[in-house]
């Protein structure tokens, strides 16, 4: 394994920081001190607050991305490998995140900004499906998985575990049937 950086060091202290007192208490002060690295060497790697948010923001997709390509590989020879990792990836396996995420998700409304990388995520996720004659149908689900996960991000759901699993296995057939249909 390999030796982390001195910025996967800022950014997992960040994430700490964020996930332990919330965004809104996220300065560089804190992020050096929790990091043991100092405010110097957290500004060369992160200018300013907005930056290591944006850093922060930016790491968390990749987790995702990751997190939905290796579901892919693991189900290659299934026609709907490709709508069940992006809903293993938001409702399943990322569930380490969630506090990083729920103060993502404050800091986002801070610097709107930074909505622009979310947009294009989406935007890319979105258009890998237009390839399908059933557009509609495969838009339907990421959206429909995407409504859960919100909700439960902004920690708003009014589901119990049985019926989120209930949900999510609907998902999971969902996706069987519209794979299915090209």
């Amino acid at each position: 394994m390999a030796r982390p950086t001195c910025k996967h060091i800022i950014l997992d202290a960040a994430e700490g920081v964020v996930s332990e007192v919330g965004a809104a208490h996220l300065t560089l002060d804190a992020v050096a001190e929790k990091s043991g690295v100092s405010k110097g060497g957290v500004l060369y790697h992160f200018p300013n607050k907005e930056a290591l948010i944006e850093g922060m923001m930016t790491r968390l997709i990749d987790r995702t991305l990751k997190i939905r390509d290796t579901a892919i590989q693991k189900m290659q020879d299934d026609p709907a490998s490709e709508l069940k990792a992006e809903i293993m990836a938001l409702l399943v396996c990322g569930e380490a995140d969630k506090p990083v995420r729920v103060g993502m998700l404050a800091a986002v409304a801070n610097h709107p900004s930074l909505m622009c990388i979310i947009r294009e995520v989406h935007r890319k996720r979105f258009e890998s499906q237009s390839q399908y004659a059933n557009y509609e149908k495969r838009a339907l689900l990421l959206l429909s998985t995407f409504g859960l996960f919100f909700l439960e991000l902004m920690q708003v759901s009014p589901f119990s575990e049985e019926q989120r699993a209930r949900l999510i296995d609907s998902l999971f057939r969902f996706a069987d049937e519209v794979a299915a249909e090209c």
